[in-house]
């Protein structure tokens, strides 16, 4: 080893590769072969460090050598190992802004790095070094290797980023920026009666439940604190515990049902309805609206898109949801199927069985009543239909149209491809909606 720096170096890398090891969880199967890997490290570096003598260097450096003599090769194995060698850890563990590195990983990559060193490194000269740059600079085939770097190092800083600064949601949940949303901020953050909620408060004198689906539940919202529900639970102070009745994906066939499960009776019931809430009538028919966004059928592609987040941002996002007929048309269909009064005659009585219950259980009914946020206008026809119904029905609605309308502030929606209320639309539907709890009976 060439230096005392990176000597010492390439040792705390090895002691450190096998404290992470030793202290981690159990090997799962798939990463047995993490072991060998760690152990061929730590005894190539007793070894070397124990070789007062040097015997053993020839040996151990015959490998980069080798490949130093032949510097466009060694060029190309420097490319695989380091790109290779992320990818080996990327697709099983998909790292991403939010999720702890497992202990398995830190070992895996200090491993990576003594590789790189030892490749860099191991029994170097200068004469050597100076030796590759001529022969480098002499051969044809160096300026195809500088393009497929400088592509490849691009690709990596472009992945490398939208895993740290862009682990969010779409409209749609098709995105690998969303699903490792939901692993990181949603799946494994419920409370005890398996929402995205605080602990419900037993001692409550005030019991708000608020039923829903990802509008609710905060889809895209990384704080909890942030969302509508725990915003209308601070306004409405001491003895007021809101609850979150909510998933993504809910929709109206099965909001009563999951209200009839909860263990604490509410008072008030805010049912937040958005033009989605009636798409379980439309699944598996030709106005299906997720129909309109369509998945890579090539095996190799699927992989590559699935695994890695600069070709999942650009098929999906940039592909996909500025398409500006499938994305209208997705808004067209909702809006259609509330028309359509066969369609509406089903989901009325849904409706209806949540106010019938609300009666029954003498709470009081509230209807949030959503618009698609960067389609107010478009919405109207349909959310007239809904606001109607629930007037004569004589429950309170909170109509969001004219609040996000008059507000236009970026902030209304999570991104611009995820049209989920964003923080500002989050703020007024609790501003709103806690006027209209402390009104009392309309």
């Amino acid at each position: 080893m060439s230096g005392r720096i990176v000597g010492l170096i390439w040792t705390v890398l090895a002691i450190a590769a096998i404290l992470f090891a030793w202290l981690g969880q159990p090997l799962a199967q798939s990463e047995n072969w993490v072991a060998p890997l760690v152990g061929l490290v730590c005894l190539m570096t007793l070894f070397d460090a124990a070789d007062s003598r040097q015997r053993y260097r020839r040996a151990f450096g015959l490998i980069p050598r080798w490949l130093r003599a032949r510097p466009i090769l060694y060029w190309t194995v420097l490319l695989i190992v380091i790109f290779g060698g992320l990818a080996l850890w990327i697709v099983p563990y998909q790292p991403t802004n939010g999720r702890p590195l497992a202990s398995i990983e830190y070992a895996y990559l200090l491993c990576w790095l003594w590789v790189l060193i030892y490749l860099l490194y191991y029994d170097s000269n200068a004469a050597q070094t100076r030796a590759m740059g001529v022969s480098l600079a002499k051969n044809k085939l160096t300026g195809v290797l500088i393009t497929i770097t400088t592509l490849v190092v691009l690709f990596t800083l472009g992945e490398a980023y939208l895993r740290l600064f862009y682990i969010t949601t779409d409209g749609y949940g098709f995105t690998a920026m969303n699903y490792h949303w939901y692993k990181n901020f949603y799946w494994g953050h419920y409370n005890s009666v398996g929402f995205r909620d605080n602990e419900p408060d037993p001692a409550a004198t005030t019991r708000i439940a608020v039923l829903g689906d990802s509008f609710a539940m905060g889809h895209g919202i990384n704080n909890l604190d942030d969302t509508f529900p725990q915003i209308l639970e601070r306004e409405l102070g001491a003895g007021v515990d809101v609850n979150v009745i909510a998933q993504s994906g809910w929709d109206s066939d099965v909001e009563l049902d999951q209200l009839n499960r909860y263990p604490y009776p509410p008072d008030i019931v805010v049912l937040s309805y958005y033009l989605n809430d009636i798409d379980y009538l439309l699944q598996n028919t030709a106005t299906n609206p997720d129909s309109r966004f369509s998945f890579p059928e090539q095996p190799a592609l699927r992989w590559f898109i699935l695994n890695f987040f600069v070709p999942n941002y650009v098929y999906y996002n940039l592909l996909q949801f500025t398409s500006t007929t499938r994305t209208s048309n997705h808004l067209g269909d909702l809006v259609n199927a509330h028309l359509d009064d066969a369609l509406w005659s089903q989901q009325a009585q849904r409706l209806y069985e949540i106010v019938v219950w609300a009666d029954d259980h003498d709470a009081r009914l509230i209807v949030l009543l959503w618009p698609h946020i960067t389609g107010v206008d478009e919405s109207q026809p349909a959310v007239e239909r809904v606001r109607d119904f629930f007037n004569e029905q004589g429950v309170t609605v909170v109509d969001m149209s004219d609040p996000l309308r008059q507000s236009g502030s970026p902030q209304l929606v999570v991104n611009r491809f995820d049209s989920h209320p964003g923080l500002e639309a989050q703020r007024l539907a609790a501003e709103f909606l806690t006027v209209a709890v402390q009104a009392g009976e309309p």
